[in-house]
């Protein structure tokens, strides 16, 4: 006996509420064609759509409060099942699990767990039926994510990571009382992980699909590893992953299987138009559907065209920051910077895009020693393979020498380090300027976590004091670049800041 579903899965949506229009003036994607192509599959036959992690961040939708306007508009759209990204985890454990509560949908993840009781931090999996055909699904998120969480010692000293095997054991043996059809994985470890989760997949394990996210890619067909399909669903709102199942009713498993990446269009669906309202709704709320005010002009656009590298928009806010809050160096994270090109004028609503998290800053009282020890620690080879846990752009004075020769057999190497244009002095006390987020962060890109008592925050707002800064300096133009120089990096050319993958 055959029964035949179809499985719709997104994966990084990022608070991409809107839609997007192509050079053939063709709309593509947005909450409201997601959703009414969801309806549209659900009316003509059993289907089941999951969402695989990274609903909240990079958009500044997705950021301005903290993922609850997205939260709603998903909701909307009611997900069967929905697993964790690593940005889920950004706001830290309170906000997570207020996050899980306010979604409609099942959140399933089967890695975090209290240590000592063992109590699963989330629902580890979901049995989910669907036209008679039982489908196990299992959340699964890399330890690197887990990390970001354990901030501080009540999380360090409460919670443990269950490694993804031992979970997926766990799980399936929970569920061998139940007559289970398919066992489904709903992951974030990117396609490379998902590759290595399939290929290494013990032999008492049985698992039938990979549903995956976080490398933002759009695939042209899935992947087979160790007899198990492995697909994502690009990034944002564009495409939705749709496969086409025969399901096997006497031995279970996949007989025959289809994948597709369907682009969105109103070629293939009608948009949902009450959301639509709803979702113009929340993205103008704050705004009033206007550009707003023009906060300052720069003299050209300038970029952030690479996370890795030096931008000209990363020295203009990190020198911004020292100049606010009087710091020695300005560690700021690359990422707080949300697009890649800004100006020459600068209204609010851009401003809102290009640095939407509104945090506090600290200052942290470094000695040379322990900046030095922390950059050797930054670009070390890491026991995932990984040589940066962070990247960051740094104000004015500061240079950065960096070479990244054998980096992935023995990590790079740091030739040179300046702050105010001189040597570090390993005894001199220097002042630190950081964002709260990067704080909390701090041992993990930099190996030791900042005392408190060498902590001082000295503003609550980084947005309000920034575009304050911005709006009083009227005309701006970038430093001259010169502060990062990575050399032997493999693929990158460190003139037009194109970073290798990795």
């Amino acid at each position: 006996m055959e029964k035949e579903i179809t499985i719709l899965h997104a994966n990084d949506l990022h608070g991409s509420l809107n839609f997007t229009v192509g050079r053939d003036l063709v709309q593509q994607g947005g909450i409201s064609l997601l959703a009414g192509y969801v309806k549209k599959v659900r009316r003509k036959g059993l289907a089941f759509f999951g969402i695989c992690g990274d609903i909240l961040q990079e958009d500044v939708w997705g950021s301005d409060y903290k993922g609850e306007n997205t939260v709603k508009l998903i909701n909307s759209i009611r997900p069967d099942a929905i697993s964790l990204g690593n940005h889920e985890l950004d706001y830290g454990l309170a906000h997570l699990m207020i996050f899980r509560d306010c979604l409609s949908a099942p959140v399933i993840c089967a890695n975090l767990q209290t240590r000592g009781i063992t109590h699963k931090l989330f629902t580890p999996s979901l049995v989910k039926e669907i036209g008679g055909v039982r489908m196990l699904l299992i959340g699964l998120i890399p330890k690197v994510f887990f990390d970001g969480i354990v901030t501080d010692v009540f999380c360090r000293n409460m919670l443990d990571y269950q490694e993804s095997y031992d979970a997926i054991r766990d799980e399936i043996r929970a569920h061998e009382s139940q007559r289970i059809d398919l066992v489904v994985l709903m992951s974030h470890y990117g396609l490379d992980g998902d590759r290595e989760l399939a290929g290494n997949l013990p032999p008492d394990l049985h698992v039938d699909l990979i549903l995956g996210g976080h490398d933002h890619i759009q695939m042209d067909e899935a992947e087979v590893v160790n007899g198990i399909p492995i697909a994502q669903s690009a990034y944002g709102t564009t495409h939705v992953g749709r496969f086409d199942l025969t399901v096997d009713m006497n031995g279970g498993g996949i007989k025959a299987w289809r994948w597709q990446l369907v682009a969105l269009t109103e070629d293939i669906c009608r948009p949902d138009e009450k959301l639509d309202e709803v979702a113009d709704k929340v993205v103008f709320e704050r705004k009033g559907g206007s550009d707003g005010l023009v906060i300052c002009r720069f003299d050209k656009t300038y970029t952030h065209e690479s996370r890795l590298l030096e931008t000209d928009l990363g020295n203009m806010v990190a020198d911004a920051f020292a100049d606010i809050y009087g710091a020695d160096l300005v560690l700021l994270q690359s990422g707080s910077l949300r697009v890649k090109a800004c100006g020459p004028a600068v209204t609010e609503r851009d401003f809102n895009k290009f640095y939407p998290f509104d945090d506090r800053f600290l200052i942290a009282e470094l000695t040379g020693r322990q900046l030095r020890e922390g950059f050797d620690y930054l670009f070390s080879l890491k026991s995932d393979g990984s040589i940066m846990g962070g990247t960051f752009q740094f104000s004015r004075g500061f240079f950065l020498h960096v070479d990244a020769k054998d980096c992935w057999e023995k990590g790079a190497r740091v030739l040179e380090l300046r702050i105010g244009g001189k040597p570090l002095e390993d005894e001199r006390v220097y002042r630190v300027g950081v964002t709260r987020n990067c704080a909390e962060k701090f041992y993990r890109y930099f190996g030791f976590v900042l005392p408190q008592e060498q902590l001082r925050v000295v503003s609550l707002s980084t947005c309000g004091d920034l575009s304050t800064y911005l709006l009083r300096r009227g005309n701006l133009r970038a430093p001259k670049r010169g502060r990062f120089q990575i050399d032997n990096f493999p693929g990158m050319r460190s003139e037009s800041g194109t970073e290798a993958k990795g």
